[in-house]
């Protein structure tokens, strides 16, 4: 596996990609049906959410609280990407993983064990390589999709 750096410099330095009109509507039909199974225990706030406020809202009320703070994506809808944070955070609850680039991939895979193979690159860029950029700079980069 390499390393969170040459995750993150592959991510910061290339050019970020449009997914394909298969690959788009493959990715919003996978989000829908994901969605779909969690909606009734999702919260949407507008306030930013930290692992750990995530973890206590889960504790105390059995729904999942998803941040839709600076939700602009170049390729989704807001209401995709939230959708797409609530699922991603929601595997990361229901599997129990961290957030360091260990519990990352872990929610990349649990995330591909549903997803159509078209879309896995997307899931990777996402989830694994925007990880591992902001673990490694501190910050999150401007969102793209990198194959």
């Amino acid at each position: 596996m390499p390393t969170t750096e040459q995750l993150a410099a592959r991510y910061v330095r290339t050019k970020g990609t449009r997914p394909s009109r298969e690959e788009y509507s493959a990715f919003v039909n996978w989000v829908s049906m994901r969605f779909n199974r969690i909606r009734h225990m999702v919260d949407f706030t507008e306030q930013e959410v930290s692992p750990r406020k995530m973890q206590i809202h889960a504790d105390l009320w059995g729904r999942i609280l998803v941040s839709t703070a600076h939700n602009t994506h170049p390729h989704w809808l807001p209401f995709i990407n939230a959708q797409f944070r609530a699922i991603h955070d929601a595997d990361h609850l229901e599997h129990n993983l961290g957030f360091d680039l260990d519990g990352e991939v872990c929610a990349f895979v649990a995330a591909s064990e549903s997803a159509p193979e078209s879309i896995r690159w997307i899931l990777y860029s996402e989830i694994v390589l925007q990880a591992a950029a902001a673990i490694h700079t501190g910050s999150f980069a401007r969102q793209k999709l990198v194959r």
